[in-house]
């Protein structure tokens, strides 16, 4: 199964439950609660007998991050992982680049 039938959109969470203090998932949206809890969503179409009443579609959660374990959250860009929305974030995606990368460093 490929991860883009995890959902639609690609997104970071910015969190210390992970070593480089970012999570990669996809998803086609996110829903915070209110305790402040981020869950990242996947919409399945169930399919209904023909002539039945239209169903809505089945959501399911891809993960769930408490509230006061996750910092931010963006819609990144698969290519690089840098937010999709945002013109410039100084620091926003810290890379270990070689010279050769420097090219790709915003200023």
């Amino acid at each position: 199964m490929s991860t883009d039938s995890y959902g639609r959109y690609y997104w970071c969470v910015k969190t210390s439950l992970s070593e480089d203090k970012e999570i990669y998932l996809h998803a086609d949206f996110v829903e915070i609660n209110e305790n402040g809890d981020a869950l990242f969503i996947q919409e399945k179409e169930q399919k209904s007998a023909p002539g039945a009443a239209i169903e809505r579609p089945k959501r399911i959660v891809n993960l769930c991050l408490a509230s006061g374990s996750w910092s931010s959250l963006f819609a990144a860009s698969v290519m690089d992982g840098h937010a999709v929305a945002v013109d410039h974030w100084k620091g926003e995606v810290q890379r270990n680049l070689t010279e050769h990368d420097n090219c790709h460093r915003h200023p």
